[in-house]
């Protein structure tokens, strides 16, 4: 039995090659090299399935399936599609010579190339400036901005669309809370900037009052233990003095039986009374 996979229509390249009940990848193209698997569990009830992984955009096109045992051979073609919603869009803001202001929004990672349109109070906005650029991984980044007024207050918002997949993303930014933040909010970050810089202060405070205290303690337990020391150097002195004269007495006991004194000698014919 053998099974063998190819992608293109001209020029085709061997994507899995399943032989002798083994894959055969002499012949693979480098561009499938260890993103192939060939299941095979259903392969005797005439279902072969192959899966690829890391998915490319290059992937996409014509495959075929060549099938062929000891007494059945037949082939079948499908097309694969490849898609890939991008990031999350955002918008910015860039000033503008003529004292207009240019909304800019923003994405990568599209496949395939994607739909961009913009709505101003959910009106569409036809009037963009948008580029689209191909990367060299095969995907899509955007890049779309619209000029408006800086007196105008409304709400703008960006949509970009996988056609493929009819996803879209939205960003949107409300022009008067961009251009005059108002006054709670200023208040709000004033207000919580102060109480962090009150914790920080009152943390730096108590270190230090902590510091303090141990270095006190330090100090304290430092003379305590010299005084201990004073004291045992005392008794050891003691103790050495002692050991000094009774190791003297020792060795004078051990001399004194070496020199035993000598009897006076008594003069002939003289007896002892």
């Amino acid at each position: 039995m053998e099974v063998i996979w190819f992608h293109g229509q001209t020029n085709s390249r061997i994507v899995h090659h399943y032989k002798y009940e083994s894959d055969y990848v002499k012949d693979q193209h480098q561009d499938y090299q260890g993103r192939t698997e060939f299941i095979r569990e259903e392969i005797y009830d005439g279902i072969v399935t192959l899966k690829l992984h890391n998915i490319r955009p290059s992937d996409v096109g014509k495959y075929r399936c060549y099938f062929e045992s000891r007494h059945y051979n037949t082939e079948n073609e499908f097309q694969v599609y490849v898609a890939d919603k991008g990031s999350a869009s955002h918008i910015y803001l860039k000033g503008d010579e003529n004292k207009m202001l240019q909304l800019v929004c923003v994405s990568t990672g599209w496949y395939p190339e994607p739909e961009v349109y913009w709505r101003k109070n959910q009106e569409n906005l036809l009037a963009q400036d948008t580029m689209i650029k191909k990367n060299e991984d095969g995907l899509f980044s955007v890049e779309t901005s619209i000029i408006v007024s800086p007196d105008s207050a409304m709400n703008v918002s960006c949509f970009i669309q996988n056609p493929l997949l009819n996803q879209t993303l939205e960003a949107n930014i409300s022009l008067a809370d961009a251009l005059c933040p108002n006054d709670s909010s200023w208040m709000l970050t004033w207000s919580v900037t102060l109480v962090l810089a009150s914790t920080v202060f009152c943390n730096l405070i108590f270190q230090n009052q902590e510091l303090k205290k141990a270095k006190d303690k330090f100090k304290t337990e430092r003379a305590m233990f010299k005084a201990e020391c004073e004291k045992l150097h005392i008794k050891l002195a003691k103790l050495q003095d002692e050991f000094d004269k009774l190791l003297q007495a020792e060795i004078g006991q051990r001399i004194a039986p070496e020199n035993p004194e000598k009897p006076t000698p008594q003069e002939p014919g003289m007896e002892k009374i």
